[in-house]
């Protein structure tokens, strides 16, 4: 079970940058990631909830306070600078290459901050993930470069977001976390839009609205439901294929949805993202020393 939420988040969180490109040029950036933010806190809140009970958490001023501040991050710094890269970028695929190699960055982080250990593997892994990155961005072009910075900072914000979380949310699930981070973040940026006289609704029309709730429906909310759920099934390790999937995915879905076709260098550093992103994550050794447990029985 825990492999067929793995797939449906892959699909969902594939699709992304492909359809908020359709109409990142007609919705202000910031009003886009708060709307569908709020919309996926809405879904994610009653599992939130429901976990809660069950488990007979009991969550304290402190708790709520730093599943604030995270969502302020995520949302109001992460998501944002990766909608405006998705915005600026000439294919929304390069976006989803660089970004899905937040999971490198996390475990680089990981190793500074909360003392994981890394093998000569990993790092050869997270070599491997540079120079992917490096090759699908095309430096000739301006519009490219801004968006590979944007969407570089959008990856170590997230990567700074999800460590923490780790060293300081221990007590609660990742669906309780982010049903109230999202809440939170997507709040106080709607809040700081309406100060700034940015009109949240503008742009909305017919033409976007059922792609903006898709958005946040499909993949702000059902598919970090999957996500959640693929880590109760079947563990982080396996979760964490969604974000191998995705850079594979996404330039298929970036020629049927947006109409562009992936480069040769696009297609060439997937090879790299995703090579060095197994070799880093440990996969493969989590899978041998699997299959010897299950020898050994």
């Amino acid at each position: 079970m825990g492999i067929i939420y793995v797939i449906i988040t892959a699909i969902l969180f594939t699709t992304y940058e492909p359809v908020t490109k359709l109409f990142a040029a007609d919705i202000n950036p910031y009003a886009i990631t708060a709307i569908r933010f709020f919309i996926g806190a809405l879904i994610l809140l009653p599992f939130s909830i429901r976990e809660i009970k069950q488990k007979k958490i009991k969550l304290k001023a402190q708790d709520f306070l730093i599943m604030g501040v995270l969502g302020v991050v995520f949302i109001c710094a992460s998501m944002v600078v990766l909608q405006i890269a998705v915005k600026l970028a000439d294919s929304p695929a390069l976006i989803a290459i660089i970004f899905s190699s937040n999971s490198i960055i996390t475990i680089v982080l990981s190793a500074i901050f909360l003392k994981a250990k890394m093998s000569g593997v990993k790092w050869a892994g997270v070599a491997l993930c540079i120079i992917g990155v490096l090759i699908s961005a095309d430096f000739s072009k301006g519009s490219n470069l801004a968006s590979v910075a944007l969407a570089l900072c959008a990856a170590l914000v997230f990567s700074i977001y999800t460590v923490v979380s780790k060293q300081y949310m221990k007590r609660v699930s990742g669906i309780i976390q982010n049903g109230f981070s999202f809440l939170f973040g997507s709040v106080v940026l709607g809040i700081v839009l309406l100060f700034c006289n940015i009109d949240i609704v503008g742009g909305v029309s017919s033409n976007n609205i059922l792609l903006l709730l898709y958005a946040g429906i499909a993949v702000s909310g059902i598919a970090y439901w999957t996500y959640f759920s693929a880590i109760k099934v079947g563990g982080a390790q396996t979760a964490a294929l969604a974000f191998f999937i995705k850079p594979i995915l996404t330039p298929i879905a970036t020629f049927f949805i947006n109409g562009i076709k992936p480069s040769g260098n696009i297609l060439f550093a997937i090879i790299f993202v995703v090579a060095g992103a197994v070799m880093a994550s440990g996969t493969i050794s989590n899978l041998k020393r699997s299959k010897a447990n299950e020898s050994n029985k």
